[in-house]
């Protein structure tokens, strides 16, 4: 039995890339205001380069995830993982090299990338559930 061409190769990466972008800029933006009215023009300044700074390395991480989830499966899981862990490691660094620097408010910028992150996060969450996508691919196969 031949699967159905519109459930061959489909793949959860462009609604996950859509999520996370979509929900980091809000995320971005939202806390980028909320630091604004609190912290003034440079909470606003700071958040939004946290915000900004965060959502590039997740997307850029995330196109490195789909490329090697799109290899051998032997080494998906894993490598994704050291991609993602590698992205956490990398804005913690910045978080950390930008925190002192008298030309940021380096409390909004963090507040800024962590709200960010967690947000983008949720939105690449929500894009793989509701993606269309087969999960078991021969689970509707009958062998005789």
């Amino acid at each position: 039995m031949t699967q159905h061409p519109a459930r061959q190769g489909r793949s959860p990466f462009r609604a996950m890339l859509l999520g996370s972008v979509a929900s980091g800029l809000a995320g971005a933006l939202l806390s980028a205001a909320v630091l604004g009215v609190l912290r003034g023009g440079d909470g606003l300044v700071g958040a939004l380069l946290g915000g900004a700074t965060a959502l590039l390395i997740l997307v850029v991480g995330l196109l490195g995830i789909g490329a090697i989830v799109s290899g051998h499966p032997s080494v998906a899981m894993a490598g994704a993982f050291v991609v993602y862990l590698g992205q956490l490691i990398l804005l913690a660094a910045v978080v950390l090299a930008l925190r002192d620097a008298a030309w940021l408010d380096g409390r909004a910028f963090a507040i800024g990338a962590v709200a960010t992150t967690v947000v983008a996060q949720v939105g690449l969450i929500t894009g793989y559930t509701r993606a269309r996508h087969v999960i078991f691919p021969d689970a509707g196969e009958v062998t005789r």
